[in-house]
């Protein structure tokens, strides 16, 4: 299994792209900007999306995904995700107003756009893999995921704040050897990050003990002007036989 980093930014600007993972050339974990910088054959590839949430930056690229299906002649998408962020999706984005509602069809047709509602603990076959859906604290409904492939498993946290489960459901994963965490706030903002379902170095630390050793930790959803802050402030404490990097365009993870 493959995974390509298309977007691990917090924002927009320059080079920065939001959350999106493109996993063997058909799947994306989250739909933020990075999808716009793939072609038109690679966008009408993608068949499957899951989707940790319905804030616009990891769903944001879904209409217009979407509308590349339409345009071109592809299958459509399958969305994955909690029913909480369907509705979101429905009454906010898929809605006639701002956008086409491709979640509907004419009679004796499929949507473009077909919302399928998972719980925690629910698991999506791939063509090389099996994806299950992990629990997430953040300001609106959210769910993380585990990839496992062949050989090797990676774990992303989605937008979360502290959330025990998550972290204890994937030190138990044998084959465990990538965590993707978002990191968006210094250890000082500590009472920020937990207000607003995300992490802080002073947050994640007592987390990463959980994990078995040789585990790759990537830092993602970062602000460039803090992310020699924040990684500084990991590695201060990191356990030892833990290996910190920060996530970045382009990077490819094999699993």
């Amino acid at each position: 299994m493959h995974v390509k980093v298309l977007g691990a930014s917090a924002g927009i600007g320059q080079a920065a792209r939001t959350t999106s993972f493109l996993v063997d050339g058909n799947c994306l974990i989250d739909c933020g900007t990075g999808v716009a910088d793939l072609d038109t054959d690679a966008l009408l590839q993608i068949d499957t999306v899951l989707l940790t949430h319905s804030h616009l930056d990891h769903s944001g690229s879904l209409p217009l995904l979407a509308d590349a299906h339409v345009t071109h002649g592809g299958r459509g998408l399958d969305v994955y995700t909690q029913q909480e962020t369907i509705s979101a999706l429905q009454q906010h984005m898929f809605n006639g107003l701002l956008w086409p509602d491709y979640t509907k069809a004419a009679p004796g047709n499929m949507p473009w756009v077909r919302l399928h509602a998972l719980e925690v603990g629910d698991s999506i076959s791939l063509p090389d893999g099996i994806a299950t859906a992990l629990p997430a604290e953040h300001s609106v409904p959210a769910l993380g995921w585990l990839l496992e492939g062949p050989w090797r498993a990676l774990a992303f946290t989605g937008d979360s704040g502290p959330c025990l489960p998550f972290w204890h459901w994937i030190s138990h994963v044998p084959s465990l050897t990538d965590v993707i965490c978002e990191l968006s706030y210094l250890s000082e903002q500590s009472a920020l990050a937990l207000k607003g379902g995300h992490m802080s170095p002073a947050l994640l630390l007592p987390l990463l003990e959980i994990l078995p050793p040789n585990v790759h930790v990537w830092i993602t959803h970062t602000e460039s002007s803090l992310r020699s802050q924040l990684l500084e402030q990991v590695r201060k404490e990191l356990p030892s036989l833990l290996h910190l990097h920060p996530l970045e365009q382009g990077i490819s993870i094999e699993l």
